[in-house]
This record gives structure tokens, sequence and C-alpha cells, in this order.
């Protein structure tokens, strides 16, 4: 999934919700759970105390009355405490003190609960602990050892808190299919944009709903409907005026065939076979810029190819310089490639003040001629009808843009470079 995908933005919100969710369940249960254990411990102490402190019921003696002596009021000393009374304690007895506060002394061993129950807290003083759903709590003194219950049956929380936890992941979840639902077809009209980027115009993003998304897709599929029916007017369109030329110029064809042998002739079907050749890569032109086109790559020797240029401009190699270093198979589409060759030769001559040269290395084709560098950019001449050339009457600048629209069919690339006094235009393959 991609990084900066709406979808995966999504999905790791979700994720970082669900857990955030987890993290703030476990350390609130944590928190109650010791808040819980304290309030337990001192409920413990306090009871036991209590306890204690009925048991071992001391006779409190009030101190002797104030003595006056020499106008001044002293307290007499107070007397020694008494000796301290030792009483054992009667094991009943502490078991109803324990009965009143719901506790009981334990029968259970301490050993036992030491291997087998769950320690909750445990200080110098004393231990808590969690045995078969009740609490014990072990006071340790270093006369006495007391294990006291609680007769408290203790809730099982922790099943509430994992029910809670289920229920919050069962809501966040059920939201994010929920929400992915709705999002879904702004994908699938994602992948039909990009197949309609590739010229395909036999798709349908029309969708049901009343949400922006179904809004936008349905005028998105309206859009496109329009665009298709454009384009079917334009075919038709083109192909009538394709029909149309080529009739004059097949019955130019079949007049210059009966005239007689001479230079005139062979000049005349020459034209006609040339303008019936335009026509032909016309046609491919426009079906190659609208994506319409597939290229019959096949490996093909330069000079092939450049004889096939010349051939298109109705002139011979005399009239320009070539320089092939070597002669290497280059896989292209014939056609397509030597109209590249073709318009880069005609741009040097039309707008070149020496020969152009032409040379092949091994990993490189240029075509140069002496010359005003270009003014701006080489991108700012890939567009047609450039305004550079559009009033010129040597051309309606559309040379480079049919250059750029095939050698971007092939994956290359044309460079340019202004050196020496020399326009340098570099098709590296």
């Amino acid at each position: 999934m991609n990084k900066n995908s709406l979808f995966f933005t999504i999905t790791l919100f979700f994720l970082m919700l669900i857990i955030t969710a987890h993290l703030i369940v476990y350390v609130g249960y944590n928190i109650t759970k010791q808040q819980q254990i304290d309030l337990l411990v001192n409920k413990y102490m306090k009871t036991l105390r209590q306890i204690e402190k009925e048991l071992f019921n001391f006779p409190k003696k009030p101190f002797p009355p104030l003595q006056k002596q020499n106008e001044f009021i002293f307290p007499l000393p107070p007397p020694p405490p008494p000796p301290p009374i030792h009483k054992k304690i009667n094991p009943e007895d502490f078991e109803k003190k324990l009965n009143t506060y719901d506790m009981s002394l334990s029968k259970i061993e301490i050993q036992t609960l030491e291997k087998e129950a769950t320690l909750l807290a445990k200080e110098l003083e004393w231990k808590l602990f969690e045995y078969k759903g009740y609490n014990y709590f072990l006071r340790i003194t270093p006369f006495s050892t007391l294990l006291i219950k609680d007769n408290t049956k203790l809730e099982k929380k922790t099943q509430d808190i994992v029910f809670l936890t289920i229920l919050f992941n069962i809501l966040f979840i059920s939201f994010y299919i929920f929400l992915i639902r709705k999002l879904k077809p702004l994908l699938f009209l994602k992948r039909d944009i990009q197949k309609f980027s590739k010229g395909n115009l036999d798709i349908d993003t029309s969708c049901k709903g009343k949400d922006e998304i179904s809004e936008v897709s349905n005028e998105f599929n309206k859009a496109i409907t329009q665009i298709r029916t454009l384009t079917q007017s334009r075919n038709l369109f083109l192909r009538n005026i394709m029909h149309e030329l080529k009739t004059p110029i097949t019955k130019g064809l079949l007049i210059a065939n009966m005239i007689n042998e001479d230079e005139s002739k062979k000049d005349l079907e020459k034209l006609f076979y040339r303008l019936e050749y335009l026509i032909n890569e016309f046609a491919k032109i426009e079906r190659f810029t609208s994506n319409n086109i597939s290229l019959e790559k096949r490996e093909y020797i330069f000079a092939d190819i450049l004889d096939q240029a010349l051939d298109i401009l109705l002139i011979d190699s005399s009239q320009i310089d070539i320089n092939i270093k070597t002669n290497p198979k280059l896989y292209v589409d014939f056609e397509m490639f030597s109209l590249v060759i073709k318009n880069l030769i005609d741009n040097a001559l039309k707008h070149g003040t020496s020969k152009p040269l032409v040379e092949l290395n091994e990993k490189s084709i240029s075509i140069s001629n002496e010359g005003k560098a270009l003014e701006k950019a080489l991108e700012n001449y890939n567009q047609p009808f450039n305004r550079k050339y559009e009033s010129s009457q040597k051309g309606l600048g559309l040379g480079l843009y049919i250059i750029k629209n095939i050698l971007d069919l092939h994956d290359l690339k044309l460079e340019y470079t202004y050196k020496d006094n020399k326009n340098i235009f570099t098709i590296n393959y």
C-alpha cells in the first residue's frame, strides 16, 4: 500500500486508535486495581487494630487533682505505668470479632497460599493474596503470624475489562470497515482515471449513491461520455478528410501514368507518392497523439532509416553531411523513427546556415547545423503550433512536437546543446 495513500492514513489512524484505547484500558485497570488493593489493606489493618483494641482493653486511671503551692499551680508527677498485663488471645473470641466484619480466620495453610494463590501485593508486615475468588490477608509481626480470610466474594472485574476491550475493538473495526466501504468508490475512480489517462475511453465511472464521491464519479462519467462523443466525431471527420484527399491523389497518379515517359512524369509521380505518404503519416500521427497506436518495433540499420527520411524529404544525400562511425541496429518502429530523423533534418535545413551534419555513434544519434541558438529551453518548442514558427513561412511548428511524441513512445529523449556556433540535437539510445 502506498504510504501517501488516503487508505493507508486511515488504516494507520485506526491502528493507533486501537492501540491507544488498549493502553488507556490497561493503565486505567492497573491504577484502579492498585487503589482497590490500598483500600483493602487499609480496611484489614484498621479491622485488626480495632479488634486488638477491643480484646486488650486496659483500664485507664485519671490523673490526680492539681494542688496549690505558694500561689502557683504545679501538677503532681504521674504515677508509674502499671506492669504489662499479658493476656492470651482466645481464638473463639477473635473469630467472633472477625465475623462482625465479614471476615474469619483462614483454615488454609500459608504454604498453600504461597504456592497456589495469586500475590496481589506485599510489604514487610503483610501480604495480600487472591485465592479461589476470596482475598486472604497475612499479617506478619515479630511475635506472631495471622492469616485472615475476607468472606466477601470477589467480583470478576477482569472479565468485564476483557469484555470492554473486545467491545471497543468491535466498534473500531466496524467503523473502519464502514469508512473503507464508503471510500472504496474513490479507489475505483482512481483506477478508471488512470485508464483514461492512457487513452482508454471505454470506461464507466457511474456510481450509485448520494454522497460527494458518487457525485464526482457521475460527473466524471458525463465528461468521459462527452469526450468519447467528440473523439468519435473527430475520427469520423479525419477519416472523411483523408478519404477526400486520397481521391484526387489517386486520380493524379492515374493521369501521371498516362503521360509519356519524361522527367516531368517522374517528378509528378514522385510528388503524388509523397503526398499519399504524408497523408498516411498524418493519420498515424493523429493515432499516436491520441494514444491509439501500437508501435511495430524491430531491429533496423540506421542507414536504411536515414534513406527513408531522405526519400520523404525528396532530397538526396548530397544535401547533407553524413558521419557514420558505426552502424548498430536500432530497435525502433521503422516508419515512426524515420519521421523523427526527417523532421530533425528538415528543421536543420530550414533554420540553419550550413549543411546539416548527421552523426551516428555507438550510443547516440546527433544532427547539427550552424545557426543561432534557440531563444528558450527546448521544452518550450515541444508544443504544437509553437508561436516561434506560427507566423513563419517555413512551417507550422509541428516538427519538434511530433518528434517528442514519437520518442516518448520509444522511451527515448531528445537533448539540445549549443556549441561552437552549432545547434546540436542528440538522441541517446
